[in-house]
């Protein structure tokens, strides 16, 4: 009787520690510093951005940073690496800056793979907000930029076409400027319009211009200039040309572009409607 009695405690003393619960492993990645190499970026530049990555996995595990952005919703750079057990190191990524003139918003993340999917740790430093500034946003400085420039490729002579110009300004006060189409060799303003505005803005601006009635092919350029207090200036770069030729046989193509990119979500500047000779 006091046999079976020990080996029944036995028993339960056994099928406790069974079901006893083991204490789960610990895995986890987290980002606890980020810093740039710039504070201020000239378009296309490269953006460098480095990482303090801290890990705990008891396995070797794959784990994955990157630098989200949140306008496009895409991953503009992203790495892999293998790491294991407690460790710490900084690590870089890079990639290109935006070819407009803003303020950009980026998170930048770090995620590791559990073998069926791609987690993110609840450590708390796992994600971060970055924002990235390309060229002069209007802090103190007068800037303005044609973006691009869409015309026809061919016209016949005499015809009357469209040439569509956007900008982005970008100017600490409320200051005049004029959107024009120039003969690059002379300097001749074909036709301008004069408009104003103040802060980071982009603007969409539509001129109508009779080819001239001699056959050849023909550069013209868009231009914009601004009146700053030492008076009227441009900023460096800030020029497009773009090529037309007038042919008896050609006939308008429409779009012909200059230089592609993308405005942004500013807020619209005016729409100029001009017709004029060249």
């Amino acid at each position: 009787m006091q046999k079976t009695t020990k080996i029944m405690l036995v028993i339960l003393a056994l099928s406790s520690m069974l079901v006893a619960p083991v204490a789960a492993q610990t895995k986890e990645v987290g980002i606890y510093g980020i810093w740039t190499d710039k504070t201020q970026y000239n378009p296309g530049e490269t953006v460098i951005v480095t990482l303090e990555l801290g890990w705990d996995f008891p396995a070797a595990t794959d784990i994955s940073p990157g630098v989200f952005d949140t306008a496009s919703e895409l991953y503009v750079t992203e790495d892999y690496y293998t790491v294991e057990e407690m460790g710490m190191d900084n690590i870089t990524l890079s990639f290109t800056a935006p070819a407009t003139n803003a303020v950009y918003e980026y998170i930048v993340d770090v995620y590791y793979d559990d073998g069926d999917s791609w987690i993110m740790s609840d450590t708390g430093y796992e994600a971060h907000y970055i924002y990235i500034q390309v060229g002069s946003t209007g802090s103190a400085e007068y800037n303005a930029w044609v973006t691009n420039v869409d015309a026809p490729s061919t016209v016949k002579p005499g015809e009357l076409f469209t040439v569509d110009v956007d900008i982005d300004i970008s100017f600490p006060t409320n200051t005049t400027f004029s959107v024009g189409i120039t003969d690059p060799e002379t300097g001749e303003v074909i036709i301008e319009f004069i408009d104003a505005g103040e802060g980071d803005l982009s603007g969409a601006y539509n001129f109508e211009i009779y080819a001239p009635e001699t056959e050849g092919d023909y550069t013209l350029g868009a231009d914009v200039v601004f009146e700053t207090p030492s008076g009227w200036s441009y900023t460096e770069g800030g020029t497009q040309t773009f090529n037309i030729k007038v042919s008896e046989g050609g006939g308008a193509i429409p779009g012909f572009p200059v230089y592609s990119i993308l405005a942004g979500s500013l807020v619209a500047l005016a729409f100029a409607y001009r017709k004029q000779r060249f």
